[in-house]
């Protein structure tokens, strides 16, 4: 792809008036028609308003998606290029906005002349538009210069993925085990849905920064997806991207660089592993792909077509790679003695529980969820974690994420969102007791938490916000007015599902996939608070540490934007130099600081019973 000669600028400016269809506007500005599809959804084009039927668009647009078009064909990733279109959107009616207020204060407002207020606002704006276009295009090219020398620009190529079922079962986590610390590794294993899925290295990522990151991811994914060349297996599953978002957005460009600390010496300072790697949100089209289903286990291999254009060099290294496979089972779990760490004992996080309980008081906010977290002085043994992790836990979405010799790991009980077409699962999980040591006192346990003011206001909380998030989707299904159970080795936890109904667009930036999905309902107050600006901000300024990738949104997602997203809890970050394991607890009106400390311990029991006191 080139940009437009002077010639053909010229010949579409002769053009002036002249109205076009989406086929006919693909053709005239030279781009494939899933781009014209991409820029409209995005919101960055709009049909004429002259009346007609149909959508037509004028011979400005034919500009438009020409100068798209000469990026890319000078390097520029289209789906970089779409997250950036999508960061614009969301954010241009915000100045918009900012703009009129502005002009509003400014122009004489008491003339009762209506035509005098009309000339002031086509004074005004053109003006109040050249100085903010200045800016942005002098700040573009200033900063563009600084960088282009460390930065070079890589072109989009061809991405092909080819599909194929083996003829024997393979456990995904013997897959995860395989790989070197040299590659990306990804595991989510859910037990109790006969679902796993592994990934090994990365042939494309999406990683976007900021607090538009879901809806930027969500518009990459799309574009990627129109990318991929896959084999013709229409009972295969399709490709999917595997990883996670941090919970808040651009932690080191906002200067919290902190690190855990210790809760084994009353609060002293303590450098864990680091989160460097993670970022705000990393998605990966992996190189191999393993799915066990239902229906067997499917290996899925990518590769981007090389610069020189050979597609056949690059479909038979694929076949070859297919060909090739071959992992090795899982040696039988041995036993293990559960590591004897105390956690029982946290000054510092009791002093903040009461000074959240005070603010409460003050009406500061209605509940803030606080986190701790425990160190240890050595890594996990990542894969016999996981396994154990998987067979105490299989109501769980057992996981890791491994970033060179950093991974984090967990099993989470708390599903976020999962999207299959047009149907929304989510569910609403707060509200904890402990399990009890026999069935007469598990069931009194139970019956106290299902009766317990203070754990159902708690509850309330979570399910009214994903109701009042999920509105805006569509939703159709009422939530149950009572909640259920959910039971866990440690912990039972108060619970209720909720459904929705979502439109889907199947093409496009703006498809309501899984990952903007997740954008809509995280944080919910099960691990952040309501109301949410509030309790965050609480969160950070009194928390103490960076949470990184704890208690938000990880999982997977294909390429159709179908997928799962569970928030990352019962969780730890380990390495060579050591691991740091998380835990969190509601605070309302009535939270008692020794109570819900008792929490935490109950919830990092669930890492600490599986791994090795050795």
């Amino acid at each position: 792809m080139v940009g437009v000669p002077d010639s053909a600028a010229g010949a579409e400016a002769d053009q002036a008036g002249l109205l076009l269809d989406r086929a006919e506007l693909a053709e005239r500005a030279d781009v494939p028609a899933f781009v014209v599809d991409l820029v409209i959804d995005a919101g960055l084009l709009a049909p004429l308003d002259n009346g007609s039927e149909g959508e037509l668009f004028g011979s400005d647009d034919v500009a438009v998606l020409a100068a798209a078009r000469t990026l890319v064909g000078e390097g520029v990733a289209i789906e970089e290029l779409a997250a950036l279109a999508m960061r614009h959107v969301t954010n241009v009616e915000n100045l918009i906005d900012d703009a009129i207020d502005l002009l509003k204060r400014h122009i004489k407002r008491d003339s009762p002349d209506r035509a005098a207020l009309v000339a002031s606002v086509n004074r005004l704006v053109p003006v109040a538009t050249k100085l903010v276009v200045g800016h942005f295009e002098r700040t573009l090219w200033a900063r563009a210069m600084a960088r282009v020398a460390d930065d070079p620009a890589i072109a989009a190529g061809a991405i092909l993925v080819r599909t194929r079922r083996l003829h024997r079962r393979v456990d995904p986590l013997a897959v995860y085990a395989s790989a070197g610390a040299d590659r990306l590794r990804t595991v989510w294993l859910r037990p109790d849905q006969g679902v796993g899925v592994a990934a090994i290295g990365e042939v494309e990522a999406i990683e976007p920064t900021g607090n538009d990151r879901f809806s930027a991811a969500s518009a990459a994914r799309a574009v990627l997806a129109a990318r991929i060349r896959r084999d013709e297996q229409s009972e295969g599953p399709a490709p999917v991207l595997v990883g996670g978002f941090s919970f808040t957005a651009n932690r080191e460009a906002a200067g919290n660089d902190s690190q855990p600390r210790s809760n084994n010496d009353s609060g002293s300072p303590h450098r864990g592993p680091s989160w460097r790697g993670f970022g705000d949100c990393r998605m990966v089209l992996p190189e191999l792909t393993v799915i066990d289903r239902e229906d067997g286990t499917w290996v899925l291999a990518a590769t981007r077509v090389g610069p020189d254009g050979d597609e056949a060099a690059a479909e038979a290294a694929l076949e070859r790679q297919l060909a090739a496979f071959e992992v090795e089972p899982l040696p039988a779990t041995a036993d293990w003695a559960a590591a004897s760490v105390e956690c029982d004992r946290d000054d510092y996080y009791e002093a903040l529980v009461s000074e959240a309980v005070a603010a409460i008081g003050r009406r500061a906010f209605q509940k803030v969820v606080l986190a701790r977290t425990l160190t240890l002085d050595r890594g996990l043994d990542v894969v016999a974690v996981l396994d154990r992790l998987r067979q105490r836990n299989p109501a769980c979405a057992t996981f890791a994420f491994s970033v060179g010799e950093t991974t984090f790991l967990g099993a989470t009980p708390e599903e976020l969102v999962t999207l299959d077409g047009s149907r929304l699962h989510t569910t609403a999980l707060a509200g904890t007791a402990p399990r009890g040591d026999t069935p007469e006192a598990d069931e009194r346990l139970a019956a106290g938490l299902l009766a317990s003011a203070k754990n159902r206001s708690e509850h309330r909380f979570v399910v009214d916000g994903i109701t009042e998030a999920l509105t805006g989707l569509g939703l159709v299904d009422p939530a149950p007015a009572e909640p259920g159970l959910m039971r866990l080795n440690r912990v039972q936890h108060l619970h209720t599902p909720i459904t929705a109904e979502v439109q889907r667009r199947r093409t496009g930036a703006s498809d309501m996939d899984v990952l903007r999905a997740a954008g809509v309902l995280h944080p919910t107050a099960a691990v952040g608070g309501a109301p949410t600006g509030a309790s965050l901000e609480f969160i950070a300024r009194h928390e103490g540490f960076d949470r990184g990738w704890y208690a938000a949104p990880v999982g997977w997602c294909d390429l159709d934007g179908n997928g799962e997203m569970g928030v990352a809890l019962r969780c730890a970050l380990t390495g060579p130099e050591g691991a740091c394991l998380f835990a969190g607890a509601g605070v309302v009106a009535d939270s008692r600081p020794a109570e819900e400390l008792t929490e935490t311990a109950y919830k990092l029991r669930a890492l600490l019973d599986v791994i090795d006191e050795g």
